[in-house]
Protein backbone atom coordinates (compact mmCIF):
# COMPACT_ATOMS: atom_id res chain seq x y z
CA UNK A 1 0.00 0.00 0.00
CA UNK A 2 1.32 3.31 -0.78
CA UNK A 3 1.47 6.20 1.67
CA UNK A 4 1.39 9.37 1.44
CA UNK A 5 2.72 12.50 3.57
CA UNK A 6 1.42 14.12 6.27
CA UNK A 7 0.09 17.69 4.99
CA UNK A 8 1.63 20.94 5.19
CA UNK A 9 1.16 22.61 8.87
CA UNK A 10 2.06 25.81 7.23
CA UNK A 11 1.97 27.83 3.90
CA UNK A 12 4.41 25.76 1.36
CA UNK A 13 7.16 28.24 -0.28
CA UNK A 14 8.57 26.83 -3.62
CA UNK A 15 12.58 26.57 -3.16
CA UNK A 16 15.21 25.08 -5.30
CA UNK A 17 15.50 21.96 -3.31
CA UNK A 18 11.52 21.65 -3.06
CA UNK A 19 9.72 19.29 -5.58
CA UNK A 20 6.10 20.31 -5.00
CA UNK A 21 4.22 21.64 -8.33
CA UNK A 22 1.04 23.54 -7.25
CA UNK A 23 -1.98 23.23 -10.33
CA UNK A 24 -5.38 25.21 -10.50
CA UNK A 25 -6.84 21.95 -11.77
CA UNK A 26 -7.22 17.91 -12.18
CA UNK A 27 -8.76 16.75 -15.42
CA UNK A 28 -9.66 13.10 -17.17
CA UNK A 29 -6.24 13.64 -18.83
CA UNK A 30 -3.73 13.87 -15.52
CA UNK A 31 -1.93 11.57 -14.21
CA UNK A 32 0.41 11.40 -11.03
CA UNK A 33 -0.71 11.59 -7.77
CA UNK A 34 -2.11 14.89 -6.45
CA UNK A 35 -3.20 16.48 -2.79
CA UNK A 36 -5.77 18.53 -2.81
CA UNK A 37 -6.46 20.39 0.02
CA UNK A 38 -9.64 21.93 1.16
CA UNK A 39 -10.59 24.17 4.17
CA UNK A 40 -10.53 20.97 6.58
CA UNK A 41 -9.10 18.12 5.24
CA UNK A 42 -6.68 16.87 2.68
CA UNK A 43 -7.49 14.02 -0.01
CA UNK A 44 -4.98 12.28 -2.39
CA UNK A 45 -6.16 11.95 -5.85
CA UNK A 46 -3.23 9.20 -7.00
CA UNK A 47 -4.66 8.91 -11.05
CA UNK A 48 -2.12 6.42 -11.96
CA UNK A 49 -3.95 3.93 -9.85
CA UNK A 50 -7.47 5.90 -9.62
CA UNK A 51 -8.02 5.51 -5.99
CA UNK A 52 -9.41 8.22 -3.99
CA UNK A 53 -8.46 8.93 -0.01
CA UNK A 54 -10.29 11.52 2.36
CA UNK A 55 -7.93 12.76 5.22
CA UNK A 56 -10.26 14.95 7.24
CA UNK A 57 -8.34 17.27 9.63
CA UNK A 58 -8.54 18.34 12.70
CA UNK A 59 -10.96 21.40 11.74
CA UNK A 60 -13.20 19.71 9.27
CA UNK A 61 -16.54 20.76 9.60
CA UNK A 62 -18.03 17.87 8.42
CA UNK A 63 -15.93 15.10 10.46
CA UNK A 64 -14.92 11.71 9.77
CA UNK A 65 -16.88 9.42 7.11
CA UNK A 66 -16.86 5.81 6.91
CA UNK A 67 -13.47 4.90 4.80
CA UNK A 68 -11.71 7.44 5.64
CA UNK A 69 -8.04 7.27 5.45
CA UNK A 70 -8.66 4.50 2.62
CA UNK A 71 -7.72 4.46 -0.89
CA UNK A 72 -11.06 3.84 -2.57
CA UNK A 73 -11.15 2.62 -6.29
CA UNK A 74 -12.50 5.35 -8.61
CA UNK A 75 -15.77 4.74 -10.56
CA UNK A 76 -15.92 8.35 -11.77
CA UNK A 77 -15.57 12.13 -10.93
CA UNK A 78 -18.63 14.23 -11.20
CA UNK A 79 -16.43 17.40 -10.61
CA UNK A 80 -12.72 17.24 -11.10
CA UNK A 81 -10.78 19.11 -8.46
CA UNK A 82 -10.45 22.81 -9.35
CA UNK A 83 -8.69 25.41 -6.86
CA UNK A 84 -11.77 27.84 -5.51
CA UNK A 85 -14.20 25.30 -6.26
CA UNK A 86 -15.47 22.06 -5.18
CA UNK A 87 -14.62 17.88 -6.19
CA UNK A 88 -17.52 15.05 -6.25
CA UNK A 89 -16.10 11.66 -6.70
CA UNK A 90 -17.67 8.48 -6.92
CA UNK A 91 -16.34 4.96 -5.47
CA UNK A 92 -18.32 1.65 -4.86
CA UNK A 93 -19.31 0.86 -1.59
CA UNK A 94 -16.89 -1.67 -0.35
CA UNK A 95 -19.42 -3.40 1.41
CA UNK A 96 -21.29 -3.94 -1.29
CA UNK A 97 -19.96 -3.00 -4.33
CA UNK A 98 -22.64 -4.43 -7.01
CA UNK A 99 -25.64 -2.69 -4.92
CA UNK A 100 -24.32 0.71 -3.88
CA UNK A 101 -21.87 3.17 -4.97
CA UNK A 102 -20.59 6.08 -2.54
CA UNK A 103 -19.76 9.79 -3.17
CA UNK A 104 -18.04 12.18 -1.82
CA UNK A 105 -17.44 15.70 -1.97
CA UNK A 106 -15.00 17.81 -0.90
CA UNK A 107 -15.04 21.81 0.45
CA UNK A 108 -14.01 24.33 -1.09
CA UNK A 109 -10.38 23.32 -2.48
CA UNK A 110 -7.76 25.61 -1.85
CA UNK A 111 -4.57 23.76 -3.32
CA UNK A 112 -3.50 21.10 -5.38
CA UNK A 113 0.06 19.80 -5.17
CA UNK A 114 1.90 16.83 -6.99
CA UNK A 115 3.08 14.23 -4.91
CA UNK A 116 6.01 12.53 -5.01
CA UNK A 117 6.04 9.92 -8.06
CA UNK A 118 7.17 8.59 -11.31
CA UNK A 119 4.41 10.09 -13.43
CA UNK A 120 3.10 13.25 -11.87
CA UNK A 121 2.03 15.19 -15.04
Amino acid sequence: MRTFPDPPRSDRAATSNSAARDVKALTPDSAGCWLVTTQGSTHVWDLDAMTYTRRPGPASLSGAFDHDERAMPITRAQRWPRVGQTSLVWFDDPEAPAERELSRQSSTIISITALPGPSTV
